[in-house]
Formats: C-alpha cells, sequence, structure tokens
C-alpha cells in the first residue's frame, strides 16, 4: 500500500482503482486456460500460485445458485493432481452485484465481494473499504475479514476428497474485526469465536474408516485416473424449494455406472450406516473425534439451507 494515496481505508477506496486482464493474460499469469466444456488450471505459472474464479451470470453479477431442494452435478478429472493439492469448487454466500456500489465501482465485473467461513483476510477491499489497517506486509493480509456461509462442494486430490458445510448464524457478506473473525490466520485461540463456523461438518470417505472407496486405480470404487461425475443433492425437511435444509446426499457416476457414496465403519450405532450428511451424522462425528461441534452453534444444516 501508498501511504501516500491510502493513508486510510475509505480514501484509499476513493482513490484507487481495480483493472481488469485479457484472456491470454489470464493464461499467462493465473495459468488459467479455456479447454472444450470448461476450464484447465494450473496450480504454479511463473510466479504465481492458485486461482480463485467465478461463474458469472451476466457480464456485470456473479451466477446466483438456489441449492435447496435441487441437484448440481459436474464432471473432473483428476488424473494429474497428486497429493498435497486441493481442487476446490465451493459455493459462497456473496452479493450478485459484489457488492457494487457507493464507494465500490467495480463490482462483480471485477471481482469484488468476496467472502467465505475462514473470514478471508487477504482480501484488498471489503465493503467498499481498502483492508489497509495493520496491513501484514510478509503474509499479505489485513486486519479486517470477510465472512459468510460457505459449502464446499468439492476439495478433492486423486488420493482424496471431501465435502463440507461451514453454516454462520450473521447476515452475509460481514465485514469482521478481532474474535468475531476467529483471530488472525495462523492463529487458532479464538477459531470458536468466529461467527461463521470454520471447522464444518465434512464428509470424507478415507477419515470415515473406508480406505478403499476413493483413489488411484481400478481397485477403488471411484477410480481417479479416469474422469467422473459428481452429483449433490440437498433435500428439506418438506421436499420444497422453501423447506429446512435437513440432508445433503452424494453420489458418483462412473463408466455409465451410479456409484452411491461410501458409508462409515467408525460411527456409533446407526450413524455407521449413513452414506449422507444430516444433524445426527454431524452430531455422531463430532463425538467421535471429539471435536467441537461448532457446527451445531452456528445452527447446523438449517443455518446452511438459509444461506442457500
Amino acid at each position: 500500500w501508498n501511504p501516500q494515496i491510502c493513508p486510510h481505508p475509505k480514501t484509499c477506496a476513493r482513490k484507487c482503482a481495480l483493472e481488469g486482464i485479457s484472456k491470454e493474460q489470464y493464461e499467462q499469469i493465473y495459468g488459467v486456460k479455456h479447454v472444450f466444456g470448461g476450464l484447465e488450471l494450473r496450480f504454479v505459472s511463473g510466479h504465481n500460485v492458485g486461482s480463485r474464479l467465478y461463474l458469472m451470470d451476466s457480464e456485470h453479477t456473479y451466477k446466483m445458485f438456489r441449492l435447496k431442494n435441487r441437484e448440481f452435478s459436474f464432471e473432473v478429472d483428476l488424473s494429474s493432481l497428486p497429493c498435497g493439492l486441493n481442487g476446490a469448487m465451493y459455493f459462497a454466500e456473496m452479493k450478485h452485484n459484489g457488492g457494487h456500489g457507493g464507494r465500490n465501482k467495480a463490482g462483480a465485473k471485477y471481482g469484488t465481494g468476496y467472502c467465505d467461513a475462514q473470514c478471508a483476510h487477504d482480501l484488498k477491499f471489503i465493503k467498499g473499504e481498502a483492508n489497509t489497517l495493520h496491513w501484514n506486509r510478509r503474509k499479505q493480509f489485513g486486519h479486517k475479514g470477510s465472512c459468510c456461509a460457505e459449502m464446499d462442494i468439492w476439495e478433492a486430490n486423486s488420493h482424496g476428497t471431501a465435502f463440507t458445510a461451514h453454516p454462520c448464524h450473521v447476515k452475509a457478506p460481514y465485514r469482521c474485526v478481532g474474535k468475531k473473525c476467529g483471530g488472525l490466520p495462523g492463529s487458532s485461540r479464538h477459531r470458536y469465536d468466529s461467527v461463521c463456523d470454520m471447522d464444518g461438518c465434512d464428509f470424507n470417505s478415507f477419515r470415515l474408516g473406508n480406505h478403499t472407496f476413493y483413489g488411484r486405480g481400478s481397485e477403488y470404487t471411484v477410480d481417479t485416473l479416469k474422469p467422473f461425475r459428481v452429483v449433490t443433492q440437498w433435500i428439506t425437511h418438506n421436499g420444497t424449494d422453501h423447506g429446512d435444509l435437513v440432508e445433503i446426499r452424494r453420489f458418483y457416476v462412473q463408466h455409465g455406472k451410479v456409484i452411491a457414496n461410501s458409508r462409515s465403519s467408525i460411527l456409533p450405532g446407526k450413524d455407521g450406516l449413513h452414506t449422507s450428511m444430516t444433524g445426527e451424522f454431524c452430531r455422531a462425528q463430532k463425538e467421535t473425534f471429539e471435536d467441537e461441534n461448532d457446527f451445531k452453534k452456528k445452527g447446523g444444516l438449517k443455518n446452511m439451507g438459509r444461506a442457500m
């Protein structure tokens, strides 16, 4: 940050602008390349590591998904994604226009308005103000964060995968400071004081005891050396778009065959038979691993559904 141009967050937002980049620059700088039917993403491109992309509905608005009582599917090829890397697709409770208005003259067209359940601190601008206060130049994050509910529909490489629900109990996007952010990045002292459930409730087949369900090779139920389709369903208590979210189901399709999600072999009682995410499943999981049940405290699946 230039202290002469940015002596104060509001002044900085008024004096600074965001620039767009071309299709060629996306590939050269960020390693993002258009391929037939989708995108090819490189993890390292020159000095740049990773990328974050949004799905647009128009030139100035993000695509909004109303997921309750709906199904979402996509196809992936993870054969070249090794252990230690995370190919992620997720939904975040962002505004459709990226918070455009007031001091924010850029909006969704320029990628503003991001938030997630980790209360992202690495954003340069939050709600029309620069995140300059106490900016950590070495680790590149500011004093304030941007929080909202997050549905990690897909976090995976060719060795493992998980889907995770992260509810919050605030209206999003929420600009946080201090404890309400869960503290600063790298510190766990105030993790459970955050307005969002940073841990979330997850379904990870390997962690739940099934070590042969997902992996590289034909000996696994889902063979990640070959492309496959990922299908997720959000079930409400009354089967309508306006009901409370009570269950998240997952299954896969490979070689024309529908593959049911794995069962847990380590959760107690009937919860060990579950192939989907429910309130009882999340409770049993937290108890089994002796984890803080912040998922329940932050409203569980009901609040996750509210964000949808």
